[in-house]
């Protein structure tokens, strides 16, 4: 899932966070798990939400960042307003997207085909950038993508890259110099203590240190 208060969600609404980790990841050659999970966001916000079933529940999640979905409700003044006090980050493209008209969604033809693209480069079985996703959830996107399309298409998949880059990427990150002088610099990301102690090193016991139970007879 997404989780709007989150540290790591903190650096992807931060351009300069954003570029600093995408670096990092190339490092680690993991980038094209970021950028499947960007241009996912991008995709978006050019698809039609998804329907609410009958208890008024919305069946998807949305990962839109709060400044640009307030900005659509107070005029153009506070959308210049908005965009000047937040660059975006990661999120760019889709505050741009989303200044322009919520309710102009791409016709489903361009949006099956954007889709199709997306599973082809990122999903598809020995595809160029192919993300180490489950064969279930990668079926139950192959499926839809012959149905009409909305933007919650990826969500089950996005899910589980936003979970992997926070559980997995995310952490060693916040050890690199980069990230220390930019959380110095910019007074953001205040790390969760959870994830510090996770990644404390441990000592190890030595094998004269144990010692064996005698087996009763």
């Amino acid at each position: 899932m997404i989780y709007p208060n989150d540290v790591m969600n903190e650096v992807l609404r931060d351009e300069i966070g954003c570029d600093l980790f995408r670096n990092y990841l190339k490092t680690i050659y993991c980038s094209e798990t970021l950028q499947f999970w960007t241009e996912i966001e991008t995709f978006k916000a050019l698809a039609p939400p998804p329907k609410i079933d009958n208890n008024g529940t919305l069946l998807a999640f949305s990962s839109t960042p709060i400044e640009s979905s307030s900005s659509n409700s107070n005029g153009n003044n506070n959308n210049n307003t908005s965009s000047s006090n937040n660059s975006g980050g990661c999120f760019s493209s889709n505050n741009s997207s989303s200044k322009q008209d919520n309710t102009k969604y791409l016709p489903q033809e361009e949006l099956h085909e954007k889709a199709q693209n997306l599973f082809d480069r990122f999903l598809e079985n020995g595809s160029e950038f192919e993300l180490n996703i489950d064969a279930l959830s990668r079926e139950v996107v192959r499926r839809k993508l012959e149905e009409d399309i909305d933007s919650s298409l990826f969500d089950d998949v996005q899910k589980v890259v936003y979970e992997s880059l926070w559980m997995d990427c995310f952490p060693p990150f916040t050890h690199t110099l980069a990230y220390n002088r930019y959380k110095q610099d910019t007074g953001k990301c205040h790390l969760p203590e959870f994830l510090r102690i996770s990644f404390k090193r441990k000592s190890t016991k030595k094998d004269d240190n144990i010692r064996m139970k005698p087996i009763s007879k």
